[in-house]
């Protein structure tokens, strides 16, 4: 017996294209191998051998379900296919003429001893029958089936000739069961499902039916073929899921090719499938699959779209909260030694201590909130460089200091400072949102934060400022019939996945939909991006867990989110008013001269109108750093709406004098671990400039006129840094101010 390769090896071009009419394949172009190939590698399939059956009668068909053979064999003498078909000799003489004429049977003279074949290719099963050595060799007429198409010819013809062999009346499972490992692999790739590899293949074959057969899978099947299959897929739905072939021809009027790429990509999604039922070739959907979709079309759908309201019976109106709290985070590191933890978190009093003075409600929700809120702030304060941490020292742990990035912040208004802190939100993981006041868990560690800001982002973008949207409609959008859109991985658990979706939408609007209206109740509205709106007389307490019923996009949220470019305030504002009882009143944010004030003056009050009070403590703090009382004057009397009153300037002026006679010369001291190395540092020729002199066994004096920038970087060169106990720490914090006077007069020479 001849394998395939080798007779179409043997077969014209004309006859190579006639035969992919027959199994429905792609007839080759040109007569070389890898057409030869490719055409033999789309006969083995079995729907490629339906097309085959489909186009023979009644009589040709048991001939060829003959040969082909129930008994596992692909051949049979020619000799007993009349009786076994119950035909007359020579109208199966003609039958068998014609099926090998269309090259589907080949006769060829055999050796055979018994029942079996003797010198031929192993036969495809791989089990037979002992044959009998001792029986008479004989030659005779054989009609076989080349070995690589006798198994889709004979699983495919068992569906005409046996009843229970038809598949529509199947099961998912049961259609899936002859799929091999790799096969069913395959699909679950197609639907991104991961199924833990220690389950057994039945276990993951049960798996991936249940969650193919649920309307959510089909939705995410159809999202992902092209628009002609979503076509004949709808069509085929609306004929009760069953159709024959020839009327999904005349459907669709398309070539036997195309058929054929159309069955198979829908049964390469478990979508629909073929087979033969009362001879009759049908594509069908699986009954659980119809059955799914019959129920998801009666449930009741969300509405999408942003649907406009009225002016609500109450209104929070939006503020910039979130940006002030951040202003009070700074002037507390100016104003406040606060140590950190060990964890590098703020301790729970100076927290505490710090919630009394903020303005967003969630540092006035409860203790666990404001908790929270408050190393929010820190940390956002921390990533802007508007906040350090100082690295612990053997004297002083680790503590907060006023940060290298505060003067840029400070230059900019309320709409980049706003847009610098949402452009962060989206993927910050350090980033917390309150959740509604409705919430209830259902599998939240499946909601994707990061996306669920995304989508609300992109959303946010399509309303218009001024105008009142209602919260329910902005989360049917987002969800939009989709329970699985700000939790896509959980599609593919494939324990739960697509057949989890119905409990999902149950559960959605008090999980999913209550993160989202969190978003609008915690950073959308502390950021000052909307305003929002309740039906009802009065706007519910900090403490009250009531959800908005409504929002509206503000002109500033309208502002951040149209575009990136810069927004610098590039102006001087005269916003500063200054009481004779020292109190300073700024009477708009203009954001230099409040993050000016956090640093020269004590913090009262923070937000759109804030309050400070000049101290003798405050103004030397701020003059640490060399800073000079006319420098300080100057920029009160530039941003004053009036002119500074003459005791202010008067007071002023005699704290910074107290404060300069107050600083004596200080002396600093340095540790060493010997007596040796102290030795070393007095003697060295090149520390002889800095005076350095012996005060003990192991500790090393610099006087006061020493440049300590100079000698710090002197001590890190030489390498003498590592070597010290203590005092290079301190060396190093009493060298900035320095520093920084050296370039404030470099500057003015120049």
């Amino acid at each position: 017996m001849k394998s395939l390769s080798v007779i179409l090896a043997g077969e014209p071009l004309s006859s190579l294209r006639q035969l992919a009419t027959w199994w429905g394949a792609e007839p080759p172009i040109a007569d070389n191998a890898e057409g030869r190939q490719k055409l033999e590698r789309a006969m083995r399939d079995t729907i490629a051998a339906r097309f085959v059956w489909e186009h023979l009668n009644e009589d040709e068909r048991r001939v060829l379900f003959t040969v082909a053979g129930p008994s596992a064999r692909n051949w049979c003498l020619v000799d007993s296919i009349a009786e076994r078909v119950h035909l007359d000799t020579a109208e199966t003489k003609a039958i068998l003429n014609r099926l090998v004429e269309w090259r589907l049977v080949f006769v060829e003279r055999a050796k055979i001893q018994g029942t079996e074949l003797i010198g031929q290719r192993v036969t495809f099963y791989g089990y037979s029958v002992p044959r009998n050595t001792q029986a008479a060799i004989e030659e005779k007429l054989i009609a076989y089936v080349p070995t690589e198409l006798v198994t889709s010819l004979y699983a495919s013809g068992r569906e005409i000739f046996i009843s229970h062999a038809d598949r529509s009346d199947k099961t998912m499972d049961e259609l899936l069961m002859p799929y091999r490992q790799g096969d069913l692999d395959q699909i679950g790739r197609r639907f991104g499902l991961s199924v833990q590899a220690y389950y057994s293949r039945n276990e993951v074959r049960a798996a991936i039916a249940e969650n193919l057969t649920q309307a959510e899978a089909v939705r995410y099947a159809l999202a992902r073929i092209d628009a002609r299959l979503q076509t004949a897929y709808e069509w085929l739905r609306k004929q009760d899921g069953r159709v024959t072939l020839n009327a999904l021809r005349a459907q669709l009027r398309v070539s036997e090719w195309e058929l054929s790429l159309l069955v198979h990509a829908f049964e390469e999604y478990a979508l629909a499938f073929d087979t033969f039922s009362q001879c009759e070739r049908i594509l069908f959907i699986p009954k659980e699959t119809l059955a799914n979709l019959q129920r998801a079309e009666g449930r009741p759908h969300s509405t999408a779209g942003l649907q406009e309201t009225e002016t609500p019976d109450s209104v929070r109106p939006a503020d910039t909260a979130f940006l002030w709290d951040v202003a009070v985070m700074v002037a507390a590191s100016y104003a406040q030694e606060i140590e950190l933890t060990r964890s590098g978190t703020l301790p729970k009093r100076a927290a505490q201590r710090l919630a009394t003075m903020l303005l967003g409600e969630r540092a006035h929700r409860g203790e666990r909130e404001a908790l929270d809120y408050v190393e929010l702030l820190k940390q956002q304060a921390h990533d802007l460089g508007l906040v350090v941490a100082l690295p612990s020292t053997a004297r002083q742990r680790s503590r907060l200091a006023p940060g290298p990035k505060l003067e840029s912040w400070s230059r900019h208004d309320l709409v980049m400072q706003v847009r610098r802190l949402f452009r962060r939100w989206p993927t910050d993981r350090w980033w917390t949102d309150m959740p509604g006041a409705n919430y209830r868990d259902f599998h939240s560690f499946y909601v994707e934060i990061p996306l669920a800001r995304e989508m609300v982002t992109r959303l946010l973008k399509r309303c218009r400022p001024g105008v009142w949207y209602s919260l329910s409609s902005f989360r049917a959008t987002v969800q939009s019939d989709d329970p699985y859109v700000l939790r896509p991985s959980q599609r593919c658990a494939g324990e739960a996945g697509f057949k989890l979706a119905e409990e999902l939408r149950e559960h959605w609007d008090a999980t999913d939909g209550e993160i989202i209206t969190g978003m609008f109740r915690s950073t959308l509205y502390d950021l000052g991006m909307v305003a929002l709106g309740y039906q009802r007389e009065v706007v519910p307490a900090a403490n009250e867990l009531v959800n908005p019923d409504c929002f509206m996009l503000t002109e500033l949220g309208a502002e951040v989110l149209a575009g990136e470019q810069s927004a610098t305030q590039l102006f001087s504002s005269r916003a500063l008013v200054v009481q004779p009882n020292f109190q300073v009143l700024l009477m708009e944010p203009y954001m230099p001269a409040i993050y000016w004030l956090v640093r020269y003056a004590s913090l009262d009050q923070m937000g759109r109108v804030s309050r400070f009070t000049l101290t003798r403590d405050a103004l030397a703090r701020g003059m640490a750093d060399g800073t000079s009382i006319d420098d300080v004057l100057r920029f009160l009397q530039t941003h004053c709406q009036k002119s500074l009153p003459q005791n202010v300037i008067y007071t002023l002026r005699d704290w910074a004098r107290q404060s300069h006679e107050m600083e004596l010369p200080r002396i600093m001291l340095l540790e060493v671990h010997d007596e040796a190395l102290a030795g070393e540092l007095v003697t060295s020729p090149k520390l002889r400039a800095y005076r350095l002199r012996r005060v003990g066994p192991k500790s090393v004096a610099v006087p006061p006129e020493t440049s300590l920038d100079d000698l710090h970087r002197t001590l890190k060169r030489l390498g003498y840094a590592q070597k010290l106990r203590s005092g290079f720490e301190e060396l190093v914090a009493a060298a900035l101010p320095q520093r920084r006077r050296n370039r404030r007069s470099d500057a003015a020479t120049a």
